[in-house]
């Protein structure tokens, strides 16, 4: 299990927090994999203020329909870190 460390814009960001946005596409450059732990960074003070303190289990993968080295992850709001 690996935490990674991403960016993620505003307007993503609250899509995240609200709960109605529970994927992303990135490109595959960390080696994602199911239960690894993901943590949000948002430029915009207000949004990371509210998402600073989540961390998100990556739940699924795939890759179906994405361009080379890209994939789509599930994720869940974890409620505490083991």
């Amino acid at each position: 299990m690996k935490l990674h460390e991403l960016k993620i814009e505003s307007s993503y960001a609250w899509e995240k927090i609200n709960g109605r946005k529970p994927f992303e596409i990135r490109l595959n450059d960390r080696d994602y994999k199911v239960g690894d732990i993901v943590h949000y960074k948002c430029t915009n003070w207000i949004a990371n203020d509210l998402i600073a303190d989540k961390y998100y289990k990556i739940i699924y993968i795939t890759d179906y329909m994405q361009k080379d080295n890209y994939i789509v992850f599930t994720e869940k709001e974890m409620k505490e870190i083991k």
